[in-house]
């Protein structure tokens, strides 16, 4: 069972992780435009598109884990969050602190996995 200064910590940790991903994404867009707008090489602005490209896609997973983070931070407003979506038990703290915006408990995601596989 979690305690209030583990969904504390936590909270505070999500926080921090939404934080760094939204500056890092402003940070990112700045560079982008300011290297573009430095040059006038048509060669140089294709190897900055094709960059911009590659970097997208790791931008992808930040906003995936975004989202993720924004859900976990919902569900401790609403006083759900540690709660497994798959049978409605507490997910161990533990599983919490390895992975704070997981939805399932180890047994559900076990099961998940078997039948995915299957």
């Amino acid at each position: 069972m979690m305690n209030g200064t583990d969904l504390n910590d936590l909270r505070g940790f999500l926080l921090l992780q939404k934080s760094r991903i939204l500056n890092k994404s402003v940070e990112f867009r700045a560079e982008q435009m300011k290297d573009y707008e430095d040059t006038n090489d048509e060669a140089d602005k294709v190897s900055i598109d094709l960059s911009l490209s590659l970097s997208i896609h790791l931008h992808e997973r930040d906003r995936s884990s975004l989202l993720m983070i924004e859900k976990a931070l919902g569900k401790i407003a609403e006083g759900t969050y540690g709660l497994c979506e798959a049978c409605g038990e507490n997910i161990h703290v533990k599983r919490l602190q390895a992975r704070p915006f997981t939805a399932l408990c180890i047994s559900c995601m076990e099961e998940q996995e078997e039948n995915r596989l299957s």
